[in-house]
């Protein structure tokens, strides 16, 4: 009894958090690879488009969420959105494929995620493409009991994981000038299977399931003068019964090489932003200044992202867009 005593709060945030806070991983670079938030942009660019990134929050403070993430995404055969290439290929849809894998840690929980995307982009104007995506994989949620410490020494924690199918959906708009961006992720909704013993948490637990999360995005890209640029963008995120959430964004961009930015995350956090994009290499760093109550007690949380373009056969790399 006194060791189901000592469980009983870390099973009772688990039942509790997806209730009542947004379950997906925070980031701040995400405008940088809208991928990981919308499958509908899988494939937009002319190139194979590889990102990883690792995040720390809120440095100091003891469990403390850390993320890791490798995405890559390309269209399938030759892109045909490049001026160069003739009017009837530019005129025709093309698919696309991407594949993301992430990692997610807080404490002694922690959620690996690996998934596969696929997306049809057909033209709407000369400029102006849509694209429709969808991806599929699986979450498995779990509990390291060694990393579990109670007021009894001797008391040791059970571990425990759950492994469910995931899916999401999203459609892109965009053009070299703008885009906008609707999602949804966790469509699912499964319910995950923790059990710590007969009559313990288990799939049957009040609010023991995935959480469905909309995501609106838009950006725009305003030139200031022939090489400097502005790129304003909005962020909304939708997540029942947790409140709205909304980061707004601003990036200044110097040609195509050089970048840096700040961005707004309502009763949150600050952040500012630099990167450099080079050739085929790109790399940005982010930093967090917390302004809830808990901001206090943390030193903030970093961010870096590193990304390489492929160049595929036999075709010219385009500008690189690097909203």
């Amino acid at each position: 009894m006194k060791r189901i005593l000592s469980l009983l709060p870390v099973l009772l945030l688990l039942a509790a958090a997806p209730a009542l806070a947004q379950q997906q991983a925070q980031y701040s670079q995400y405008m940088n690879n809208n991928y990981i938030l919308n499958p509908g942009a899988t494939g937009v660019e002319d190139y194979i488009d590889i990102k990883a990134s690792y995040r720390t929050q809120w440095v100091g403070l003891e469990g403390a969420p850390k993320t890791y993430y490798l995405s890559a995404s390309s269209a399938l055969g030759r892109w045909h959105g490049t001026a160069k290439r003739p009017l009837r290929d530019r005129q025709r849809g093309f698919h696309a494929i991407g594949g993301l894998v992430y990692n997610d840690v807080t404490g002694p929980t922690s959620r690996t995620s690996v998934y596969g995307s696929y997306a049809y982009n057909l033209r709407l104007t000369r400029t102006i493409r849509a694209a429709l995506g969808v991806s599929v994989g699986m979450q498995q949620f779990a509990v390291d009991g060694q990393l579990l410490h109670f007021y009894d020494p001797t008391t040791v924690g059970a571990s425990a994981a759950s492994r469910v199918f995931d899916s999401s959906a999203g459609l892109w708009v965009y053009s070299p000038n703008f885009y906008v961006g609707l999602a949804g992720s966790q469509l699912f909704g499964n319910r995950l299977n923790f059990s710590y013993g007969p009559g313990q948490l288990d799939a049957g637990a009040p609010g023991n399931s995935l959480r469905r999360h909309y995501f609106l995005t838009g950006g725009v890209r305003l030139p200031l003068t022939e090489d400097w640029s502005l790129v304003p963008s909005v962020l909304v995120k939708a997540v029942s019964p947790a409140p709205l959430s909304v980061d707004l964004n601003a990036k200044i961009k110097y040609k195509d090489l050089l970048w840096f930015g700040a961005s707004w995350r309502a009763l949150d956090a600050v952040v500012a932003m630099v990167g450099v994009s080079y050739e085929q290499f790109t790399i940005g760093y982010s930093y967090d200044a917390g302004t809830s109550q808990l901001a206090g007690y943390n030193g903030g949380s970093h961010e870096v992202l590193i990304g390489l373009r492929l160049k595929k056969k036999n075709q010219e790399v385009c500008v690189n867009k690097f909203w």
